[in-house]
């Protein structure tokens, strides 16, 4: 007895095997394998599969999503920034709180040390974003999407971005003034003036758009509760639940740009004050007033892209 298979072709091409799935005697030997199944019986017979275990599989814990926001925060230099800004400012918080702590004298001291450690260590992080601000120049990436307003893309191309190309070698060249006085002979305090001119003009860049695309996200806004009110009227199920879809994307979006309004408002006055020629040796605005506005700012900056992660 031999094995012998017939395989016919679906009309897709696939090549399937019609023959059953059992030992066929040949050359009129009518007898049975024990492995044969009587198909003449097969309405009545069920051949029956082994079925694979269930797997239920746990939802993540709390400490899964944790975890896997943190990475998603820290996983670039972008958001990192953000995280050692958190430390940077709250580290001063904590210094100029203490700093009339009798009984401590050690914590004020020590947690200035490290608000002015992590700064400096904020301006080595600044060594990425020559490159990052050239790619938002040359593609439009900083403009945030498609825009009806055409002026929100070049806003954020010529004054957002192209600013930025100009900070960026200034602080570099001030950080190793500051770092390597002997080696790199400049007016360090001068050359970060200069560059929080051009971050200054970047913050009114950024306040600029966000306004111009609150106007058009609100439009949007209004069209799509107009929509929604005819949708309404003719009960269509369907489009109203993707109207309120997409009217939440939309809500979600105009909060982020709401934050990043309130970030350049809380940004403008530290900026014009860094960019005064005697910023660092006579300041216009007080130690508490520059860099209490830059902690609250550093907090909702962390909130705004949490909230972006999270959705």
């Amino acid at each position: 007895m031999s094995l012998r298979q017939r395989s016919t072709q679906q009309p897709n091409g696939k090549v399937v095997d019609s023959s059953p799935p059992d030992l066929v005697p040949e050359d009129g030997d009518d007898t049975k394998s024990t492995y044969e199944v009587d198909y003449s019986t097969s309405e009545k017979t069920k051949l029956l599969l082994p079925t694979p275990p269930i797997q239920f599989i746990s939802p993540p814990s709390k400490l899964d999503n944790f975890l896997n926001t943190y990475n998603t925060f820290s996983g670039t230099t972008f958001y990192a920034d953000q995280g050692i800004k958190i430390l940077q400012w709250s580290s001063w918080a904590v210094s100029y709180l203490t700093q009339s702590n009798n009984k401590n004298n050690v914590l004020s001291p020590s947690m200035r040390k490290l608000y002015l450690d992590l700064s400096m260590t904020r301006y080595a992080l600044r060594f990425y974003g020559f490159l990052q601000s050239l790619e938002g120049f040359r593609s439009g990436s900083w403009a945030g999407g498609t825009w009806d307003n055409p002026m929100i893309a070049k806003i954020a191309k010529y004054l957002m971005a192209g600013s930025m190309l100009v900070y960026y070698p200034l602080e570099h060249v001030a950080y190793a003034g500051w770092q390597m006085p002997n080696l790199v002979k400049v007016d360090a305090n001068r050359y970060s003036a200069v560059s929080c001119r051009f971050w200054t003009a970047y913050i009114v860049g950024d306040f600029w758009v966000s306004c111009l695309k609150l106007k058009e996200m609100r439009k949007k806004l209004r069209d799509l509760q107009e929509l929604l009110t005819r949708k309404k009227k003719t009960d269509d199920k369907v489009a109203i639940e993707e109207i309120h879809q997409e009217e939440q994307t939309l809500l979600n979006k105009i909060r982020h740009v709401k934050l990043q309004a309130l970030r350049s408002v809380l940004f403008i006055l530290p900026a014009i004050n860094w960019s005064l020629p005697k910023w660092a040796s006579d300041p216009l605005l007080s130690e508490l007033t520059v860099n209490g506005l830059m902690l609250a700012e550093s907090y909702t900056c962390v909130y705004q892209s949490l909230r972006a992660i999270l959705g």
